[in-house]
């Protein structure tokens, strides 16, 4: 029986939907602008590489941070005042030109993020867990098309609008539209009535079951399509595929996330015949394979014009997208069945972990990209994705001998960032 009444249920399930929108909106608006904001900043690939890896510093401090004041003042309430922090910094970076301050406003703006991250998503699990139904899909598939929508807007505007009033309305619409959203989500005496019953989040994190940690390099592996797109997607089309009008270099990004959309919206289907993990372990696979042909046919896609460039390279991410939809959302979903751990603690720890493996990444792609080419650089999320089918395929074999985990979809049968 649900812990959580239908008509309660379905409100907050709105709330949240769009709460995952607009962090989709703003977490991914600069994609397009980010050769510009290099330029802005005057540093080179190496450098914005540096930046963007030790940036999450913030990231850590969040998760370090995150479990304990959602617990104390609920995630509804941590959620606003994250995102309020998140815009400020977002409008912030459109004015900075100082390396330096620019790093240590992404530090804020990964900081916000990391916390409401974690404060959207236990919620998420939370009220999945409470009404007995897979919908975690639905969350990262609305955040798909609100990051999807950014970016083609944003490619748009790079030719109309300056960085300046863009990421300032993209800010302040965002922030406004998550709070007033946020009224509607479980509160904090609701969130924890409908909480799995589990014992206490009294382990140490230095006993943290070794599920956890490998749920932790689950989540990196399964986000690295995402993050190297974020960061580099704008560099990549324009140097390895040769597109370099601006607007049209936004194009194959947004067939990612068109396909990743398509495949997240999917997820309750799928999974009333097939276990998450399984799915997820198929999805790494074909990510992997769009990640690559793309990477070895660059040389001949350049070649071919500008606007066959367009079409292929997005046909390719296209398919990355695809298998990327399902490889988040099942790391995530797995976090809800932790036993000895609430929901809140499990995925503060997974992405405490995956922060260092996540500095570790970008820094190496930045630096392959500055002494190789970004097309080399892009070998890294192409070795990362396909370990990532591996792992699925492990918790899908565990999953057929645990009963708690099984128990957690139904036997005739979600995602994550990054950013999300």
């Amino acid at each position: 029986m649900s812990k959580v009444s239908p008509q309660r249920a379905k409100s907050a399930q709105n709330a949240l939907l769009a709460m995952f929108f607009f962090q989709g909106t703003m977490s991914t608006t600069q994609i397009p602008r980010v050769p510009e904001l290099i330029k802005q900043i005057s540093v080179d690939f190496n450098q914005w590489g540096l930046i963007m890896g030790f940036a999450a510093v913030g990231s850590i401090l969040g998760l370090a941070t995150s479990t304990k004041i959602i617990a104390r003042f609920g995630a509804q309430r941590i959620a606003q005042i994250a995102i309020l922090a998140a815009g400020l910094m977002l409008a912030s970076f459109a004015f900075i030109s100082n390396p330096a301050i620019f790093f240590l406003a992404n530090v804020v703006w990964a900081l916000a993020m990391s916390v409401y991250t974690i404060a959207v998503n236990s919620e998420s699990v939370i009220l999945q867990n409470a009404i007995k139904k897979v919908i975690i899909g639905r969350f990262h598939g609305i955040w798909a098309i609100g990051a999807m929508l950014s970016a083609a807007v944003a490619g748009i505007l790079t030719t109309t609008v300056s960085i300046q009033v863009h990421f300032i309305a993209v800010a302040a619409i965002g922030t406004a539209a998550v709070i007033i959203s946020s009224l509607f989500v479980l509160n904090k005496d609701e969130s924890h009535q409908a909480e799995r019953t589990k014992a206490p989040a009294r382990i140490s994190i230095w006993r943290t079951p070794r599920k956890v940690w490998l749920l932790a390099f689950g989540l990196f592996v399964s986000a690295s399509p995402e993050l190297a797109l974020i960061d580099w997607s704008a560099i990549y089309n324009r140097d390895a595929l040769a597109i370099t009008d601006k607007g049209l270099a936004s194009v194959p990004y947004t067939a990612f996330m068109v396909f990743m959309i398509v495949g997240r919206l999917s997820i309750g289907r799928l999974t009333k015949r097939w276990h998450i993990s399984q799915i997820a372990a198929v999805g790494g696979l074909i990510a992997f394979t769009g990640l690559t042909l793309n990477v070895v046919l660059s040389p001949a896609i350049s070649n071919l014009g500008m606007t066959a460039a367009v079409v292929l390279g997005s046909a390719l991410w296209g398919l990355a997208g695809l298998g990327s939809s399902i490889l988040v959302p099942s790391f995530f979903s797995a976090s809800g069945h932790i036993t000895g751990l609430d929901t809140a603690t499990v995925m503060s720890r997974m992405m405490f972990a995956q922060t260092f493996m996540v500095i570790a990444a970008k820094i190496l792609i930045g630096a392959v990209a500055q002494n190789a080419d970004i097309r080399i650089a892009f070998v890294i999320p192409c070795a990362l994705v396909l370990i990532c089918a591996y792992v699925a395929h492990l918790f899908a074999r565990d999953a057929r001998k645990n009963d708690i985990v099984a128990d957690a979809f139904p036997i005739t049968i979600p995602i994550a960032v990054i950013g999300e």
